[in-house]
Formats: structure tokens, sequence, C-alpha cells
């Protein structure tokens, strides 16, 4: 039976088996089988890709990748299970990760490296930096270049800022739409314009002290979404304004490219304009207030499109600071370019605070928050696997503690954890460059999820006894140089390394935490 993927008259109808048509000739294209049926089977790719796309806006585009992520990601996977002799790894429908027997992940196989094409508008493969905001804490990011886009020879879609102004830090991260050829530009420039203006904005500004912060303290009027408490508001205003501003850097540049000859032979002899410069933007800005003799981290967020932002409070509880801003139908995400994302009503809708000590605030483009789906409770085991894998760093513990927390656990002492290795740790193949020769080409990953199940304790408990996470990496880093490598750069590597079945995607993460202390 066919299903529409949209509504309305110009609606296009596919079967699943017409689906399943074009993912393998996709698979033919990407030369995953005999070259003698990839060269018969060119024309009938084209044709079929005609079929497809004749129709289609940027809707329809999004919905069937969807579509087609899927039923592709199971072809790739049972290709690379026919080449080697080992088992299928990272089951979709489990968090933790199969017994990798320290292999590297055969998924590698059937990709290829190609580089960043040179221009226009050339996108660095992958980044990572750092800042230093007030209050003992850290903040990093790092992006990284998905492996569809290594394999495909295209640019990076995604992009992140980091600033810090007077008591706030301000945080920016954007993912580009997939199926527009320059989203990678909208990304970059939203960050940068929304990170300025907040910059200039909040940079003097301090929330006003209170003898007492609670819900009532985050009332909003119901019938304009204001804040009740005028210095919340303030922030929130200014928070919406940099949306808008990030929205007018979007429209400048797709206007300063609008009679590019390189842009519009790239589009296929059409002038660019500002929907292919689409992305998400998801925002946080924090600063630290005292209160009742502590620090206490308040935060507001705003985001349009998907992705996500998690908090993890000094008791180790997860809170979710956004709902991904998605689209009528399944499959669909709302960019800055979309219809009506601007309005005040939908930006209230989208804004979130968050009130309390914090280990660490997290945002993430949807590379990265769908390989922790569902997100609550799985955003805590995105924090664990960064603790676990040393990223965050966690303080070396001594070995009577570590054999008495041990003796409690299925494990029952470090030789024990050493038995169970191969359970929770792989090694991964990295997808790189050749002549990349100072970069790690293996990656040993540990999931902390995997770890929790071998001990037999749960994962939040797991997460919260730093003893326990000595033993299990025992201060070891992913690669033989990675402990004279920065957090930033370690957060790259691993970005770049662990795998996740059906995770083609690039993926950009930014933390902002506290250091783990004994």
């Amino acid at each position: 039976m066919k299903k529409p993927l949209a509504s309305g008259d110009s609606a296009v109808m596919w079967s699943e088996i017409e689906i399943k048509q074009l993912v393998k000739a996709i698979i033919w294209k990407l030369g995953l089988n005999s070259k003698q049926e990839q060269e018969s089977t060119d024309n009938k790719f084209t044709d079929l890709l005609h079929k497809f796309t004749a129709a289609l806006d940027s809707t329809k585009t999004d919905q069937l990748q969807s579509k087609l992520r899927q039923e592709l990601s199971e072809v790739l996977l049972k290709k690379s299970s026919e080449a080697s002799p080992l088992p299928n790894a990272h089951p979709e429908s489990e968090p933790q990760q199969d017994p990798q027997n320290n292999t590297p992940s055969v998924i590698t196989a059937v990709w290829k490296y190609l580089p960043v094409p040179e221009k226009p508008d050339k996108h660095d493969e992958f980044d990572s930096k750092h800042e230093n905001p007030p209050g003992n804490l850290k903040l990093i990011g790092a992006r990284v270049r998905g492996k569809g886009h290594k394999h495909e020879g295209t640019n990076c879609d995604d992009w992140f800022e980091l600033v810090v102004s007077g008591s706030w830090t301000i945080i920016a991260v954007s993912d580009g739409a997939g199926s527009k050829k320059f989203s990678r530009v909208g990304a970059k420039v939203s960050c940068e314009a929304a990170c300025q203006l907040l910059a200039q904005e909040l940079k003097e500004y301090q929330l006003q002290e209170r003898d007492e912060w609670s819900v009532d303290t985050f009332k909003r009027d119901q019938t304009t979404g204001a804040f009740a408490q005028q210095d919340l508001e303030f922030v929130q205003q200014k928070l919406h304004k940099a949306v808008k501003a990030a929205y007018e850097a979007v429209e400048k540049a797709a206007m300063a490219r609008n009679n590019s000859v390189d842009h519009y032979q790239i589009l296929g002899n059409r002038r660019l304009n500002i929907k292919d410069l689409s992305a998400t933007l998801l925002l946080a800005v924090h600063t630290i207030v005292s209160y009742k003799e502590n620090d206490y981290s308040f935060v507001l967020t705003c985001q349009v499109g998907d992705g996500m932002i998690a908090a993890v409070d000094h008791n180790y509880e997860l809170q979710l600071l956004c709902q991904p801003d998605k689209g009528e139908f399944a499959g669909q995400t709302e960019f800055l370019t979309s219809k009506n994302k601007l309005d005040k009503n939908n930006l209230i809708g989208n804004t979130f605070p968050f009130f309390s000590p914090i280990k660490a605030l997290m945002v993430m483009t949807d590379g990265v928050a769908e390989d922790y789906f569902p997100y609550n409770p799985r955003m805590l085991e995105l924090y664990g696997d960064l603790l676990l894998n040393q990223v965050i760093e966690t303080p070396q513990a001594d070995d009577e503690d570590i054999a008495n927390q041990l003796r409690q656990t299925n494990l029952g002492s470090i030789a024990g954890v050493e038995e169970a290795k191969d359970k929770f740790i792989s090694t991964e193949k990295r997808i790189m460059a050749a002549q990349a020769t100072d970069e790690a080409k293996t990656v040993c990953i540990r999931s902390v999820a995997g770890y929790a199940k071998e001990l037999d304790v749960s994962l939040s408990k797991v997460i919260a006894n730093h003893t326990l996470l000595w033993a299990g990496s025992n201060g070891e880093t992913m690669w033989k140089q990675g402990k004279n490598q920065s957090p930033e750069e370690k957060l790259r590597i691993w970005l770049d390394s662990y795998y996740r079945r059906a995770s083609f995607d690039d993926r950009t993460l930014t933390i902002l935490y506290r250091e783990v202390i004994k």
C-alpha cells in the first residue's frame, strides 16, 4: 500500500517497495556491489532519483531522507556483516554496546574518506575549542564531519560558538539542513550573530539578589508569556532578540551570495535564496547566582529546530531544557528560515529556564542527540560516557577504595573489571585522511551503560560514583597520546570515533561542566 509522506494535491505517493528500489539504487551508486552491476545501473539510478525528486520541496525531501536513512542503514549493516565474521555490534534496540572483542567496528569497511571541497564557502572539517567561564567551571566544544559527508566528500553542516561575556556564558549550536547545499553558511553566521548580540547585551547585566528562588520565581503572564520577574524577562527578551539577529545574519549572507556565479552553478543554474541557508539554532545563556551559601546556575535556553539541551544537577538528576522543534510530518525539522519561527509565541514556547547547582550543561545537534534517544534518561548516559572516556576527567581513586567498592558489585575486583573489558570497551577505527599521520587511527571507546550492566549497578549510581568510574577507566584515555591532549581535543576524538548503528550525521557537542573532585 502506498503512503503519502505529505498532504496536499502535490503530495508524492511512495510505496515501501519503491523506497527499497531507491535504496538499492543508492547502494549501487555507493559501489557496495559488484562493479558490473554498478555500471549497468547508473541509468536506472538517475531515472529513479528523478522520479523521487521531481516534485519534492524541502519538506518532502527531509521526509524522504528520514525514510531512506532507516532502510539504507539496514543494508549497510548487512553489507558490513557479510564482509566480516564478527557479530553485528551496537544493536539499535539496546543502549549498551555488545561485546566487541577489542576489534575495530566492521562498519568502517563500507565507508570511504573524501576531503572537504575547496570552494565555495569551504567549511573546516572539524573544530574544537574552550573558554574560561567564571565560577570554577569548564567550557569545551567540538564538532566533527559525519561519516556520510566524509563518504560523499561534502562539507560538515554544523557550527558552534562559545563566548564568555562578563558573568555570562553563552553557547550557540546549529545544524544546517542536509538537503540544502549551503546550509553550513546559515549555521555559521547564525551562531556568530546570536553570540555577538548576547555578549553585548548581557556583559554588564546582573540578576537581582533574592532571599527565595522557587517555582513562583519563574511564573509567566498567561497572556503574553512574559516572566513576571523583570530581570528574568530581560534575559528572555535578549535571547529572543538574538534569534532574530541570527535570522537577519542568514538573510544578509543569502543576499551577499545571490549574484555569485559559483553558487549559481552548484545550485543547478539558479540563484541562491535564503532557504539554501536553512539551519537550526540552539542557544543557552548561563550565569552563577549565590544562593543559600552555594553557587547556583541560572540557565535560559531557546531553540529553533531539532537537537537537544540537557542539564545534570548536583544530585546527578537529569533535566531536559528544550523540546525539539519538529515539523508537521514525521522526519521533518524546522529551521530559522521556516514560516513563523520568529513569532513571539513560538519563541516563548521554546524557551526553558533552569536553576540549580550544576554538574553539566550539554548543548548538541541531533547528530549526537539521536544517538542517545530517548533523551530521558539517556542524556545522563551521555554525561557518563564523557566521564568514563576521560573527556571530563575523574580523579584518581585509592586502591583500597576501589577494592571496597568493587566487592559490592558483580565484578568483585579490579581483576574482574579487566576480564569484563571486552563487554564495555570497543576499539573503533576512525574514517580519516590517509595523510593525517598526527591523528589517532584507532580509539578505545568505553560504554558507561555496558560497564554498569557488567557491574550490575544502576547507571545513575555508577555515574555518581567516582571510584567506580576510575576503576572502569583506570585513568586511561582513548588513545596513547590522549593524556597530553586538552579536554576539547579529547571531545573531538570521541565524537569522531564512537559508533552507533545508523549514525552518519555530523556531530556537535558543547559542555559547560564542573570538574569532578574526590
